[in-house]
């Protein structure tokens, strides 16, 4: 075994064994030792490690991420949160929050609607006075589910979208993934109810989350959020307007850069560490790839990357050991003149796979991390696989099953 895939072993071994390790380490913590050892043993270089990292991905998360800060310094999220418990029935509530979270998932990446969804969830939870862990699965379903019909969605159907230059990528993931995206939310709601509504009350207050500092000018968040629209949905629609996603989400964030009153905090509230996890993570997936150690685990199906079949099997394995990003990227690097097919099962299969495990969506990393930021204990890694188990069994089934049928299979 390489030291590169002994390596991602190992820091998916941590990642599953962190309830029992030190409540300082963190999972970002744990991925950027990995890419330090992988540099300090010489199985990647230092420009090989650069090279490796995806910075539209990276910019157009900072560009989300900074939004969302400015949403939740602005009492945004807040506003929203006191919008959705004031549903007044439960059940409602739940369904407000799963389809709000789903939306905003695919407007504005899973990563950044675990950003702002968070903090509502835990609002949910205090008002409903249920444990904050069931409404954090329901999140990450949302967010997860949500994403997959947008090219925007999520960072791997970003690097997807980008790799495959699609004329109008809004409308080619809307055909391929929107359907089975409805289905399966349809589908997974009265599960995610269920767990909300079956866990007995918590019996104890649910602390109160700090209160959003005063900013005087909420201008600059909207206009940031809605330039992010228009410059993602625009560009798509009229290929002639289209920009890189990361010089979108840069340009969308530069009204609350420039003209925030406090854009300082702001930039010190984005979420930083989770940035930290993809540039380390980028690095992991360089020297997975550079080493050869993949390609000797793949054998014979390296020749078959291009069939859907293939490509919907070991998407889905895959992403549980190294995370459905770097799956994404592997892949694309490997593999060329892909089918819209084979690329829309892999950009559905690898994003429903981070149903299964924690790690194997980054996603669900951001809301252990924003959770415990907010004085929250967040699910265990086997309660996270066990409550999500049924969603990630149905969904990409369905999903599987209408690729397969649009593209004539």
């Amino acid at each position: 075994m390489s030291i590169s895939l002994a390596v991602s072993c190992l820091i998916f071994l941590l990642i599953a064994l962190r309830q029992w390790l030190p409540d300082k380490i963190r999972i970002w913590h744990i991925m950027s030792a990995g890419a330090v050892v992988l540099l300090a043993f010489g199985e990647i270089t230092p420009q090989a490690a650069l090279a490796a990292i995806d910075w539209n991905v990276i910019a157009y998360l900072f560009g989300v991420f900074l939004i969302a800060a400015a949403l939740y310094d602005n009492g945004i999220s807040h506003a929203i949160g006191e919008r959705i418990v004031g549903a007044g029935r439960p059940r409602l509530a739940i369904l407000i929050f799963v389809l709000a979270t789903a939306l905003t998932s695919a407007v504005l990446t899973n990563d950044a609607a675990a950003v702002i969804g968070t903090p509502i969830a835990l609002m949910l939870a205090r008002a409903l006075d249920r444990p904050a862990v069931p409404i954090l699965i329901a999140l990450c379903a949302a967010v997860t589910l949500g994403s997959m019909a947008s090219p925007v969605g999520n960072p791997q159907n970003i690097l997807i979208a980008s790799h495959a230059g699609f004329t109008d990528p809004v409308g080619t993931f809307a055909l391929w993934l929107g359907p089975p995206t409805l289905i399966a939310l349809a589908l997974a709601y009265p599960w995610l109810v269920r767990l909300v509504m079956n866990c007995r009350p918590s019996g104890t207050i649910q602390p109160e989350l700090p209160l959003p500092h005063s900013e005087p000018r909420a201008w600059p968040a909207w206009v940031g959020m809605g330039l992010l629209v228009v410059l993602v949905v625009g560009g798509s629609l009229h290929p002639g307007l289209h920009v890189p996603f990361g010089v979108a989400s840069l340009v969308a964030a530069a009204p609350v850069a420039l003209f925030s009153s406090r854009r300082l905090r702001t930039l010190r509230e984005v979420d930083w560490p989770t940035l930290i996890f993809f540039v380390a993570m980028f690095v992991v997936t360089g020297s997975l790839h550079d080493s050869g150690a993949l390609q000797q685990l793949l054998g014979p199906l390296v020749e078959r990357l291009g069939e859907p079949a293939v490509t919907a099997a070991i998407a889905f394995v895959a992403s549980q050991l190294f995370s459905n990003v770097p799956v994404v990227d592997l892949y694309l690097r490997l593999t060329s003149g892909a089918s819209t097919e084979t690329l829309m099962m892999l950009a559905g299969i690898s994003t429903l796979a981070g149903n299964l495990f924690i790690i194997s969506a980054a996603s669900n990393v951001i809301v252990v991390q924003q959770a415990e930021r907010y004085g929250q204990r967040p699910f265990t890694f086997w309660q996270f696989t066990a409550l999500m188990l049924p969603v990630t069994v149905m969904s990409p089934l369905v999903t599987w099953l209408w690729v397969t049928a649009l593209g004539g299979g």
